[in-house]
């Protein structure tokens, strides 16, 4: 057990953060975008969307007047690049997981794409202006998350934004693979994820969902294990990071996620004492203790979006696989997500039916509501 008595959960959808770290007698404080009925402990609210650490979320720790030697804050959203607020941040108490500077680094693919290659580190090819293929270009954002800003290339769309860049795209099946790291510069694989986006108003490729434990031959394995080993020894990464990849022929890397990520709490279990707790701990103590004997069930889970702004008036919380609850007269806007639903089971064919299964129920529910 650490010593510190309040962490600071900073994100823009951190319920099960908040849960993971139910057990401990901590006081929990959540700055988050969304103010979810089942987050645990207090609320605080990030007016940015995205949830990112900016001049708001200074804002509300200052007010909170926090000890700093007391105090844990971990950050599963990007930085603003207005500053250093990864420094800001230490002011108030001890950050844990990887810079700003680290972040911004990994963050920039145009660079980060040079040392891929060095590496022998297959990714999808990028290019400096549109290609006549448009059915198979993509327009991606350095910065942005989740799939955000993510669209198809079309030709009245030539001209890029600031950040932006053409990429393939490649057809085939997203995955995820989280991992764990320390100071020391060990790693443990924690899982492999089936990954699921949807078309939303913000994205044509909005992160939707996911289900654990996918298992990889042997020689996919040693390559994502190769291609982990790199970013630890050259990025210094610690606690619970993901590395996002599509599968084909052969392996595509697509991005790496220096932080914890929203499919991390299907691993909980496989933790002593949650997966938060794993993160704080790796970083404060280098401890990257895994049991991977526990993961004994698969589990899923789907966010649901609207397709117009609506008022949610129904009471989500009588059913016990939905989290993310939305309070009750909350707007939800268009796109935006309105809850999530889990599922879990020891067989991959059944956890798909129990999944679909308790999303029909919670659609009948949200009546006044059209579900994307």
């Amino acid at each position: 057990m650490f010593p510190q008595n309040n962490i600071v959960l900073i994100g823009n959808s951190i319920v099960e953060q908040s849960k993971s770290l139910a057990h401990l007698n901590k006081r929990i404080i959540n700055i988050d975008s969304f103010n979810d009925e089942d987050i645990v402990g207090e609320k605080y609210i990030n007016p940015n969307p995205h949830g990112i650490v900016n001049d708001s979320v200074i804002t509300i720790l200052k007010s909170l007047k926090l000890d700093n030697d007391d105090t844990l804050i971990v950050v599963s959203s990007e930085y603003s690049r207005e500053k250093n607020y990864y420094n800001e941040l230490s002011l108030y108490g001890k950050v844990i997981g990887n810079n700003q500077k680290i972040i911004s680094i990994l963050k920039d693919f145009k660079k980060l794409s040079k040392a891929l290659k060095k590496q022998n580190i297959n990714f999808p090819d990028i290019y400096l202006t549109a290609k006549d293929e448009t059915n198979n270009i993509l327009i991606k954002n350095s910065y942005a998350s989740g799939g955000f800003g993510v669209k198809k290339y079309k030709k009245h769309l030539e001209s890029l934004c600031e950040d932006e860049y053409y990429q393939k795209y490649i057809q085939g099946q997203e995955y995820s693979i989280l991992f764990i790291s320390n100071k020391k510069k060990k790693f443990e694989i924690i899982g492999i994820n089936k990954i699921y986006n949807k078309k939303t108003s913000y994205t044509d490729f909005c992160f939707s969902g996911a289900m654990s434990d996918v298992e990889l031959n042997n020689k996919q394995l040693e390559y994502l294990t190769k291609t982990i080993s790199f970013f630890v020894n050259n990025y210094n990464l610690i606690g619970i990071n993901g590395i996002d990849f599509i599968l084909t022929d052969k392996i595509y890397f697509l991005e790496i996620n220096p932080r914890i990520t929203q499919t991390c709490f299907m691993y909980d279990n496989i933790f002593k004492y949650g997966f938060v707790e794993a993160h704080i701990r790796s970083v404060l103590d280098n401890d990257l203790s895994v049991d991977k004997n526990k993961s004994l069930s698969i589990k899923c889970f789907e966010n649901l979006f609207s397709n117009n702004t609506s008022v949610v008036d129904t009471h989500l919380n009588e059913f016990d696989f939905v989290s993310n609850i939305p309070k009750i007269n909350n707007y939800i806007g268009t796109g935006e997500p309105i809850c999530t639903i889990n599922a879990k089971s020891s067989d991959e064919k059944k956890v798909k039916k129990i999944l679909l299964d308790n999303i029909s129920l919670v659609k009948n529910k949200l009546k006044n509501i059209e579900i994307i």
